[in-house]
């Protein structure tokens, strides 16, 4: 089945929600508590879903659903991040729980100690990106920004030049949206919507 991203909202921190559904790649199991990866999973049968439901394992089977914040920092207790790949999705998906709490209106963090575990997830993430590439770069400039480091933010998001871009990917209103929101003095997660001229 083919889908398009018309009518996504997209965000500052790199989320984009669609109206299709989304499938995680960590999920849990509902009956025993395990944490896994799907995509690490031996396949047995594809589901054809135009066929409808006749497998009796097909009904019984769960939903694979994404993880909650204490279930992303459960993995990596667990050592589930068995290379650097592993420990940076884990750490996106760690980000944008707590932002996915803002973008609903929330508190991002329930108490002191929640705060401490998010700037901590943060700056592990910050350590391994790699600012050579543009979209991790701003990736950092936004994780700064979300710490409140205005500064190193707008110090990092100045760097990105025309040089980079070509002419289907003009960011310059993505450099202008960073600047303000960190004149404004605004940490939080923003959806982004281009100026069209």
């Amino acid at each position: 089945m083919s889908w398009n991203n018309i009518g996504a909202e997209v965000f500052s921190d790199g989320k984009s929600i669609t109206k299709h559904p989304e499938f995680p790649d960590l999920t849990k199991c509902k009956k025993c508590d395990t944490i896994f990866w799907l995509s690490k999973l031996e396949e047995i049968v594809q589901y054809e879903w135009w066929r409808g439901v006749k497998n009796l394992n097909w009904i019984m089977a769960d939903d694979a659903e994404f993880l909650n914040i204490e279930d992303y920092f459960r993995t990596l207790n667990e050592g589930l991040a068995e290379n650097m790949e592993e420990e940076l999705y884990i750490r996106r998906q760690i980000w944008w729980a707590y932002n996915d709490r803002v973008r609903n209106g929330n508190d991002p963090f329930v108490d002191v100690n929640d705060e401490i575990k998010w700037q901590e997830n943060c700056n592990k993430l910050i350590s391994l990106l790699d600012e050579s590439n543009l979209e991790e770069r701003i990736m950092i400039a936004e994780l700064k920004r979300n710490l409140g480091d205005f500064k190193s933010c707008l110090e990092i998001i100045k760097t990105i030049d025309d040089d980079e871009l070509n002419d289907d990917d003009e960011l310059n209103w993505l450099k202008d949206i960073f600047i303000a929101e960190c004149e404004k003095g605004n940490k939080w997660v923003v959806k982004l919507q281009p100026v069209i001229e």
